[in-house]
């Protein structure tokens, strides 16, 4: 069907069920790690609409490999029936390739069940339920008219007769007491699980078992009964997918079951059967791998009435779907840490379009074929694979690259990847979740959501190929060599990707309602610790740029060294414009026609610190310690460009005697500096975040009830931004540190009345729950934002700007990087009016008059720990009046810092 006989509302409604569908195969793929958290998905469609689900069946009826699923109508069922018929369809359901389902659990008692005792007499009841047991256990029934078999007499005939008469007896008796090795444990399970209170029994299958059969189970609770057979059933499925080295059939199910329950409502067994479900994860805690897929005119029971407001209120619109399962498994993960109850429900509002035309566009859910090793193959193959390994093992960079997590082998199954090793480390870019940088959980949790985003951009941009489409390179320093587990040494990295993913989620939406507006598909790049191997990645981007013509610019260059300037010199040469959102060592643009830097240079800051110093603080002197961060100090005094140039600039403001410096390293002694020995001059740290935290605490060591005023640099508020890091920092210590980004902080952007910043906050809080009680932004996201969006602005004036009839497909060969640099430039003159304050450039795309603020922190180990403690504006650089009442910031009250603030 073309897109002219298709209404604008199908396909908009299409769009959205398209990323629906693609949460669906995320949950339904996705390898079970740390518990599945899967979601109890209710879809409420309008009356009078046909049922999502057949949508969703369709999905999953690929040709070859399907996901295991069953569709059930709840109609007029209750919920045996229903659990039943779910068991009986994933039984004996050909879902291609996996192991057949075995329902051990949920089998024995359904059978139990449906034993009837009805007609015996009581005290014989439990030895007729050991017979029907026993039968039910054994091969093949008895018959009741089956002839003895003969006796041959002697030892022989003994032998036989203990073995048909007396071994299968002690069998039984092992298995129901579960010491039988293996085969006991569902019987020991269901004398330990919650449901129908089986304390009763006293260890005693039999007896607990009696009370499933007709007539005993009329006397019990029956929600108690539903609820065992749920959990059984259940239980059934977190084994067979509980993955153990021993075990082959669990690595070959590589998609979850699915049960679409259809015709939900109040009242039928469908609607009882979720909440049920939901009931034994909760009361249970344990995670399963089943999705349930309900669909239904009311939103599901959680307590509330269906038709009250403040359930309706929860349901969330397909376009919202994505964001509303990130926060339920944010949600989910602190209650389960608060020991508190948690709905499993994730409500969402199917629109009331016909999606019928749209059925066959749909791709099909593939299961991943299993791990090699799991196949059949492999057991014939084990003994090469044992011999090939060694071999392997030796080919040098094959080895390398596994202990650096660097993809091996390369695949061309989607995405834009390209790595190496380099001391240990893995560099190269990356735009997909085959390839993560860094083990570090906080930088490749943003990493995920950046790739899953690209997703999301490729999905639409298919459906939508009028709009422009651009891909951006974030270049950074995102590993270290002898990085800790759960270390967080890249605080500065993540917050510039934060920045970079909140401003890819507003382009996204931009691009959804104006056809000018491009859509952002972000690589992110890394060159090792320090950036020392920018070279080695820039040449990777040379090839990337060269095939992919999207590639219109790069982010970050995070830090200012000798390697990252060869960087710039390098990308200009290729005419890939440069944006970077921290770096300010003096003169760094020397390198590029093509570099762009929205922070304000060294030189402003050490005026900063010098107006502070002699005019607020009334100090004659300052003593700078400075240091290189994790390189040899004659390599630093070489290569480090920012930690020279702010000393430069520092010596030139302050000049003569008033300018003392020292390169500090541990055991350096700091009593000279103390407060009673150097009560005209004040202390500050011009180094690299990595010392200040030791630095620090040998000034309080040294100085214990005498530490002079302390400023810090702008690299100081990385190690601020790092919460481990700031723990064994001494106490009662106040600090003076410059920071670039503060006009985006929390308490800036709440309440802003620009639509930049106002976009800004609604971002932050969507994309990266940010700004949400006790959840402080970082310096580095609102300046990542501002270099993203200014460089979109750029292209979407070029795009506006052409004469292209609607409908026809962007060719991104019609705008080029030198095109977007030299509108870049347009759009910043007279100034770009970014959330972190104006942004205009110089003859050399230097930021001229940007905003810098000092910050106070009374205490150093408690900073953004509450309100009270988050950092406060003591100084400002300039003061632009202007500005200031542009974005309704007066002018601070300049103060020193004090533990008071």
């Amino acid at each position: 069907m073309t897109e002219e006989r298709v209404p604008e509302q199908g396909r908009r409604a299409y769009a959205e069920f398209h990323r629906l569908v693609e949460l669906i195969e995320s949950m339904v793929l996705r390898p079970a790690r740390r518990g599945w958290r899967l979601p109890l998905l209710c879809l409420v469609s309008r009356p009078g609409t046909p049922s999502p689900l057949a949508m969703l069946a369709h999905v999953f009826a690929a040709e070859e490999r399907r996901v295991p699923h069953v569709r059930l109508d709840a109609t007029g069922r209750d919920v045996r029936a229903l659990l039943h018929e779910a068991y009986t369809g994933l039984v004996a359901g050909n879902f291609g390739g996996a192991d057949r389902l075995a329902f051990r659990h949920y089998a024995l008692a359904d059978g139990l069940m449906q034993v009837d005792l009805t007609g015996v007499a009581t005290n014989r009841r439990r030895r007729e339920l050991i017979r029907q047991l026993r039968e039910r256990m054994s091969q093949r029934a008895a018959s009741d008219g089956q002839q003895a078999p003969p006796d041959p007499g002697g030892w022989l005939g003994v032998l036989l007769w203990f073995v048909l008469r007396v071994l299968p007896g002690v069998t039984f008796w092992l298995l129901t007491k579960g010491w039988l090795f293996g085969a006991g444990r569902r019987f020991r399970w269901f004398l330990r699980q919650q449901y129908l209170a089986p304390e009763l029994a006293a260890g005693d299958f039999v007896a607990f078992a009696s009370r499933l059969t007709v007539p005993s189970r009329e006397t019990e609770d029956q929600e108690q009964i539903d609820l065992l057979l749920v959990h059984a059933f259940l239980q059934d499925l977190r084994v067979e997918y509980r993955r153990r080295p021993w075990r082959l059939k669990p690595w070959r199910r590589t998609a979850c079951p699915v049960l679409l329950l259809d015709g939900l409502a109040p009242g039928n067994g469908g609607y009882a059967l979720v909440r049920l479900i939901n009931a034994v994860r909760d009361e249970t805690g344990r995670s399963d791998p089943l999705l349930v897929i309900a669909n239904g005119h009311d939103v599901p029971p959680d307590g509330l009435s269906p038709t009250d407001p403040a359930v309706a209120g929860q349901l969330v619109p397909l376009d919202g779907v994505e964001g509303a399962y990130r926060a339920w498994r944010s949600g989910l993960a602190r209650a389960r840490r608060a020991r508190e109850d948690n709905a499993w429900y994730l409500q969402v509002e199917v629109p009331a379009a016909d999606l019928t035309p749209y059925r066959n566009r749909l791709s099909r859910i593939v299961p991943h074929r299993p791990p090699w090793l799991a196949r059949p193959v492999a057991l014939v193959a084990l003994v090469a694979v044992v011999l090939t390994t060694f071999g392997v093992w030796q080919i040098p960079g094959q080895a390398q690259r596994w202990r650096a997590d660097c993809e091996w082998p390369p695949s061309d199954t989607g995405g834009l990847v390209h790595t190496a090793v380099r001391d240990g480390q893995c560099i190269g870019y990356s735009d997909h979740g085959r390839q993560f940088f860094s083990r570090d959980a906080s930088l490749l949790a943003v990493q995920r959501q950046i790739f899953d985003q690209n997703r999301e951009v490729e999905a639409a941009w298919a459906v939508r190929r009028d709009r422009p489409r651009v891909t951006l390179v974030y270049f950074g320093s995102l590993t270290k060599p002898d990085a800790l587990p759960g270390e967080e040494t890249f605080a500065g990295e993540r917050e510039e990707l934060q920045g970079m993913a909140a401003a890819q989620r507003r382009a996204y939406l931009e691009a959804n309602d104006d056809r000018a507006n491009p859509y952002l598909r972000i690589v992110v790049a890394n060159a090792g610790q320090e950036m020392r191997y920018a070279a080695d990645v820039v040449r990777m981007l040379a090839d990337l740029a060269r095939d992919e013509p999207t590639v219109l610019g790069v982010v970050g260059l995070v830090e200012s060294r000798k390697a990252v300037q060869d960087a710039i010199k390098a990308l200009g040469d290729l005419n890939l414009p440069v944006l970077a959102p921290t770096l300010s060592a003096d003169r760094i643009a020397d390198a590029s026609s093509r570099y762009l830097q929205i922070s304000a240079p060294n030189i402003d800051e050490a005026t900063l610190v010098h107006d502070h110093v002699t005019e607020v603080l009334k100090k004659k002197r300052i003593f700078n310690f400075y240091t290189y961060g994790n390189v040899d100090p004659d390599v630093g005094a070489r290569e480090d460009l920012y930690v020279n140039t702010l000393r430069d600039g520092l010596r030139s403001r302050f000049g003569g005697d008033a300018y003392q410096e020292t390169y500090w390293r541990q055991g350096v002694d700091l009593t000279p500096v103390c407060a009673d020995r150097f009560g005209d001059g004040v202390v500050f740290f011009g180094g690299r975040y990595t010392e200040f935290g030791a630095f620090a605490a040998r000034l309080a060591e040294n100085c214990s009830g005498r530490v002079p005023l302390l400023i810090g640099d702008d690299s100081v508020n990385r190690y601020l931004a790092n919460t481990a890091a700031r723990r064994p920092a001494p106490d009662n210590l106040p600090l003076a540190y410059v920071v670039k980004g503060e006009l985006a902080y929390c308490n800036r952007i709440i309440g802003a009345t620009d639509i930049e910043r106002k976009l800004f906050l609604t971002d932050v809080r969507t994309v990266l729950s940010l700004c949400q009680s006790n959840s402080p932004i970082g310096e580095r996201v609102g300046l990542a934002y501002d270099a993203t969006r200014l460089h979109l602005r750029a292209v979407r004036t070029i795009a506006g700007n052409l004469s292209a009839p609607a409908g026809r497909e962007w060719n991104p060969r019609e705008v080029t990087p030198t095109t977007v640099y030299v509108t870049i430039r347009d759009v910043a003159d007279p100034a770009y009016r970014g959330v972190t304050g104006l942004i205009r450039f110089d003859a050399n795309g230097i930021a001229v008059g940007k905003r810098l603020t000092l910050l106070c922190v009374p205490n150093i180990r408690r900073a953004f720990d509450s309100p009270s403690d988050v950092p406060r504006e003591i100084d400002r650089h300039p003061i632009d009046p202007a500005e200031n009442k542009l974005y309704g910031t007066p002018p601070p009250n300049r103060r020193a810092c004090t533990t008071q603030g």
